[in-house]
């Protein structure tokens, strides 16, 4: 503080004030010249004018001086920011600072500079902010087209498959009572197909264009898994797989009871159709931050590394034609993943050393 305050010994105001006192001075001077000149044969003498006349010429020396250094002071003041103002008319960042002068006129210039890049950072921040979410929006724009892409590729399948049962026994009265029967079978399967796959699509969009309107509440998880494991044991043998369960309980989570339920049995159904194992084993530890780390894994083939890094992606095969067989629909994943998501939770994926595949996610504990 006592620095700044010497350095602004000669501020503008100080300096006005100091140049006007000489200037008082050199006018009392001046009078008094005047006076002595008056009164010169009375009084005065010679010798005492012309030391007087000296000392008004150095007073006003001194008086130049310190006009020209204010001035030249307040003309690099005023170039500086006169430059500084250019910059921001053509909307440049302000990298470096000039060197102002430590005087009013110095402080007001450091003051407008520092607002504009306040202002700038501000500006920027917005139109980042608005590019993220035109991006996202944009970005969401063509997951939809992409979707209703897939669904219509998807939906042709099932469709075609039930018309061209139906138009065969239309066209065939003659048909066998057997080869009837066979083809509406056919059919009914890919009705349930179909239903599948709307439902699915149903489900994810819920979770992205109406996430608010999903109600959550306090869950018993470990009562849903029990349940999923009840209906997997009523499955015909050859689809059938052992259930086995690692659970605290209760196990309360904060969740709608509907997205949980769809996430413990997509990984079930997954398991049952393509892991060719005969166990599925599902356990759930507290873990920091009061989640539950849960654990589905089965102890089939497991998958090619490859398609780790796909299996979450919408429609996604590894099989094509197999899963179409099995009645899948390629979402049941991209359900898993969106769901766990959805609930502020994480998931991840890998093969098992010991053969097999398991999925490993997080989910909030109720409070």
């Amino acid at each position: 503080m006592a620095t700044d305050s010497k350095r602004k010994l000669f501020s503008y105001r100080g300096g006005t004030f100091l140049l006007l006192s000489l200037l008082i001075i050199a006018l009392i001077c001046g009078f008094i010249i005047h006076h002595f000149q008056v009164v010169s044969k009375l009084a005065v003498s010679r010798h005492t004018d012309e030391g007087t006349f000296y000392i008004i010429i150095a007073l006003a020396i001194v008086a130049i001086i310190i006009s020209v250094v204010l001035s030249v002071r307040r003309h690099r003041n005023i170039r500086n920011l006169q430059q500084i103002a250019e910059a921001m008319e053509n909307g440049a960042d302000i990298e470096s600072m000039p060197e102002f002068a430590r005087d009013e006129l110095g402080d007001i210039s450091r003051n407008i500079i520092d607002l504009y890049r306040r202002l700038r950072h501000a500006s920027n921040e917005v139109e980042r902010e608005h590019e993220n979410a035109m991006h996202e929006q944009q970005e969401k724009l063509r997951i939809k087209r992409q979707l209703t892409n897939n669904i219509n590729h998807e939906l042709k399948t099932p469709v075609a498959a039930i018309q061209g049962y139906l138009e065969t026994i239309i066209s065939n009265p003659d048909m066998s009572e057997e080869e009837r029967r066979s083809f509406i079978e056919k059919s009914y399967a890919h009705s349930q197909r179909l239903t599948q796959l709307l439902t699915d699509v149903s489900t994810i969009t819920r979770m992205e264009d109406g996430s608010n309107r999903i109600e959550c509440q306090s869950v018993d998880l470990a009562a849903i898994i029990d349940e999923i494991r009840d209906d997997v044991a009523l499955l015909p043998e050859v689809k059938r797989m052992r259930v086995n369960l690692e659970l605290p309980r209760p196990m309360m989570v904060k969740g709608n009871t509907s997205l949980l339920m769809s996430i413990f049995k997509n990984l079930t159904d997954n398991a049952i159709a393509y892991s060719g194992g005969r166990d599925i084993y599902i356990k759930a530890v507290e873990s920091e931050g009061n989640l539950y780390t849960i654990t589905v894994a089965d102890n089939g083939i497991g998958i090619d590394d490859e398609h780790i890094g796909h299996i979450f992606e919408r429609f996604y095969r590894i099989d094509a034609g197999r899963s179409r067989k099995l009645g899948g629909t390629g979402l049941g994943l991209s359900i898993v993943k969106n769901a766990v998501l959805f609930h502020g939770g994480n998931i991840e994926v890998y093969n098992r050393k010991v053969g097999g595949l398991e999925f490993k996610f997080t989910l909030p504990k109720a409070s």
